[in-house]
């Protein structure tokens, strides 16, 4: 996988969590050369870790596009709510938050 293809391409990130609900999150992907981002606007890159890079998948239709937000890739994680006696300092923000 050649990550310079991705640059300039619109991503989305697709989350589900445990109730099966979902969100999506989307920008224009940028490599580094060592990183790839999600720029997203006025809000912070999205940094896409090295293990999910396999997971990134093109989106092959008009209606997925439309659902997609217009995204050319798409990535689908899923989430799941912290426990209540974690240690947030042993996590790293995204500066994501799931709509209300």
């Amino acid at each position: 996988m050649d990550l310079n293809d991705f640059a300039g391409k619109r991503l989305a990130l697709w989350l589900t969590d445990d109730s099966n609900e979902s969100a999506i999150f989307t920008g224009t992907m940028r490599w580094d050369g060592w990183t790839l981002n999600m720029d997203r606007a006025a809000m912070p890159a999205f940094e896409v870790r090295q293990e999910w890079y396999d997971r990134i998948k093109p989106v092959l239709t008009e209606e997925a596009r439309r659902i997609l937000l217009g995204s050319d890739y798409f990535l689908r994680l899923r989430v799941g709510a912290l426990p209540n006696d974690v240690n947030d300092s042993e996590y790293e923000g995204t500066g994501l938050r799931w709509p209300e």
